[in-house]
């Protein structure tokens, strides 16, 4: 790499309360229809657009109770980058299945598991325009 070229910085855009959850309720598991190769630094965007169906996911609804209100507060954040997660693996549903259920509680059958470790909220999350799967992230946010 020569003096003028930044290295690339790798994102997911995530729709809430999914992307709040990563970063603030322990959520290790983002759960994707397609594996990923990527190890190491991930931001995390907030999609402009919430799952609504999350919102009544019980490890969400729990960790959102017990959130400061300034924690709360960065759930309405839709169209930021909220953070950062390291990425340690992934694995196929089907390779976590035991008698007690899945690799973490955030893990849903039929999906690829990302596995997700040390979250890292920003003390400012910046707006940003989000992509589908992977995309670039400017390097001179």
């Amino acid at each position: 790499m020569n003096g003028s070229e930044v290295p690339a910085l790798t994102a997911v855009t995530v729709k809430n309360p999914w992307a709040w959850s990563i970063l603030h309720a322990g959520k290790d598991v983002e759960n994707r229809s397609q594996s990923i190769e990527h190890r190491g630094t991930l931001y995390i965007h907030a999609a402009k657009r919430d799952d609504e169906a999350g919102y009544e996911f019980e490890a969400y609804k729990r960790a959102r109770a017990e959130a400061p209100q300034a924690v709360r507060n960065h759930l309405h954040l839709q169209g930021y980058v909220l953070g950062t997660v390291e990425v340690v693996g992934c694995h196929y549903s089907t390779e976590c299945r035991t008698k007690d259920g899945y690799c973490s509680e955030w893990a849903r059958p039929g999906f690829y598991h990302w596995e997700l470790a040390n979250p890292r909220p920003l003390a400012c999350p910046f707006p940003e325009v989000g992509q589908l799967g992977l995309w670039n992230l400017a390097a001179t946010k």
